[in-house]
């Protein structure tokens, strides 16, 4: 099962101070109120097994009447609250959510999101790739288009909604459960409470496979079966996971190089919120200790996909957890496989 030679696998970088400023004027959340863990286990939804290894305490679960656009657009209308950035500047909307079973066919979301916040946006657009990297990688994406245009600013929203009968947000994999929320940034050519310093962007196509459909009849989306699947006929666990660490740590280190930092100088690390048991892998790949996440909160919220960054931001902000110089380090890895990295320091 040796894997074939493939090309080199080199970082996307890009240094954002090379420019005008561009700064992280605000972030916001929409969440659901939390279904406890706890709950879930004895209503038979949840297994304690799977509890145990993910140690979340609750889950965010919208009602049925909720739609993903009362979701992103809640985020959206709070993050432009929270800043000082009139929304008829925002240029660019970039919607990210990675589960499309629970969207409307054929509507545009981004744009019905810029009509929801009366943006006169010249540019929506929707990313959906199935990869939870995706809302870091539109940040970066829309950073981008801050030093390429006149634009003054962009709005970046990622959510999801995880239902039955398209998926078992509880029994796809044990190491994480689905979260329902959105959360959204809005970057600016204005001072705001964070710089955006660089950005980078890696996918190995190689593992790929990790995610390909197989048959199972345990549940909807059975995460586990295709992991499995992948390691009995394409590459071994330590294979798989050598290839990993080597894209996680090379996107890192290529935005924290362009940025000019340490990672042990960086006051916290923004990774999905994965479960405990799985999170601690990537820490350990990263030599960071689980004090310099936002893992208290994702404890209480679950996995909501791709908006996990901006989200924990957002909560990073409420409660006054960083000062003035701190570097905060946003990481995304997902289905591709892909690993994304923004690198942030606030003013």
């Amino acid at each position: 099962m040796t894997q074939s030679s493939y090309p080199a696998l080199i970082p996307s970088a890009t240094d954002f101070t090379a420019g005008d400023a561009i700064y992280i004027a605000s972030a916001a959340a929409e969440l659901p109120p939390a279904l406890s863990v706890e709950d879930a286990v004895r209503d038979g939804q949840y297994p304690q097994e799977s509890a145990d290894i993910a140690g979340y305490s609750g889950v965010t679960i919208a009602k049925e009447s909720t739609t993903i656009l009362d979701l992103a657009a809640g985020a959206a209308s709070s993050a432009i609250a929270r800043s000082t950035v009139p929304a008829t500047d925002i240029r660019s909307v970039l919607f990210v959510s990675v589960f499309p079973f629970t969207h409307t066919p054929l509507y545009n979301v981004p744009a019905a999101i810029a009509e929801a916040v009366r943006s006169p946006c010249a540019f929506a657009t929707q990313l959906s790739n199935a990869s939870c990297a995706a809302g870091v990688d539109a940040l970066v994406m829309a950073g981008h288009r801050l030093l390429v245009t006149d634009d003054r600013a962009a709005l970046v929203v990622a959510g999801d909604l995880w239902r039955q009968p398209h998926i078992d947000r509880f029994n796809c994999n044990p190491n994480f459960v689905f979260a329902d929320g959105a959360a959204a940034v809005v970057l600016s050519r204005e001072a705001g409470y964070a710089r955006l310093l660089s950005g980078a962007t890696l996918t190995d196509p190689t593992l790929s496979g990790l995610h390909a459909d197989v048959p199972s009849a345990r549940t909807a989306v059975d995460i586990s079966a295709r992991a499995r699947a992948f390691f009995e006929t394409r590459m071994t666990p330590d294979e798989a996971h050598e290839r990993l660490e080597a894209a996680l740590t090379s996107t890192v280190d290529a935005a924290l190089s362009l940025a000019g930092v340490d990672l042990d100088d960086v006051a916290y690390v923004l990774l999905p919120a994965i479960g405990r048991a799985f999170l601690q892998r990537y820490l350990d790949m990263l030599n960071v200790p689980l004090s310099r996440t936002a893992w208290d909160y994702y404890a209480t919220t679950s996995h909501i996909g791709p908006g996990d960054q901006f989200s924990a931001l957002s909560y990073l902000m409420d409660h006054d957890r960083c000062s003035s110089g701190d570097v905060v380090l946003l990481i995304g890895e997902g289905v591709g496989f892909q690993f994304s990295a923004a690198v942030l320091k606030v003013q």
